[in-house]
């Protein structure tokens, strides 16, 4: 019997598929400016659709409810700044490794500062995660589930942060998770208040006072 030689498949999704894909993005896309600003408790799926250009149909033909776009929201969110952190450790790795050991409060402050960053409108974020945190406080059928997408969030955090401070030669000197919360409250807290002022971080500030925090949160690796 002679071999039959065939080619290689090539599985590609349906049309229907990738367009269904479109319209949830651009479905959440709008939904994070809404949210942004009008909140979420005040914002409409009317709203949602007629920023993203859709009827009503195409919203509930992806989400049932408000809640779950809420929450597809906040899951693609999330795992695109932890995808962005991951890959920021590694872009630094060659900034660390040049740096003079130990590293001084400003090298610090800066490196500190770029990886919570990012590529991201934060002030936007801290507007929309503000809203996600009133929303689950105002509906305790919500709450559950925020509470678990959060610390799944921050479990997801803790070996990227330890990457960084094993490149760094640093080690917290607490429960991991208690420190990221101090360090992000800081960072938090500033966003907050650049909102409130209808202006910008102050960098220079924030650094140092991100810094100071990482150097009494953490000790020198020894060799």
């Amino acid at each position: 019997m002679t071999d039959t030689a065939h080619d290689p498949v090539t599985l590609v999704a349906p049309a229907g598929s990738a367009r269904r894909a479109r319209t949830r993005e651009r479905l959440l896309d709008a939904a994070y400016e809404v949210f942004a600003d009008q909140g979420v408790h005040a914002a409409t799926v009317e709203q949602v659709c007629e920023r993203a250009g859709f009827t009503r149909g195409a919203f509930y033909s992806n989400f049932s409810t408000k809640e779950e776009l809420f929450f597809a929201l906040m899951e693609r969110e999330h795992m695109l700044r932890l995808s962005s952190l991951d890959e920021q450790v590694d872009a630094l790795r060659p900034q660390l490794e040049a740096a003079v050991q130990p590293l001084d409060e400003p090298t610090i402050g800066s490196l500190v500062l770029a990886l919570m960053r990012g590529p991201f409108n934060n002030r936007q974020w801290c507007l929309v995660t503000g809203e996600f945190a009133l929303l689950a406080m105002r509906d305790p059928s919500v709450s559950t589930e925020f509470l678990a997408y959060r610390d799944r969030f921050r479990a997801s955090l803790v070996p990227i942060v330890h990457r960084a401070l094993d490149r760094a030669g640093r080690e917290f000197v607490l429960d991991t998770q208690q420190a990221l919360q101090m360090i992000t409250a800081i960072y938090e807290d500033a966003l907050r208040s650049a909102v409130l002022a209808g202006g910008d971080t102050d960098d220079e500030d924030l650094s140092g006072t991100l810094a100071r925090a990482v150097l009494v949160l953490t000790r020198p690796v020894d060799a």
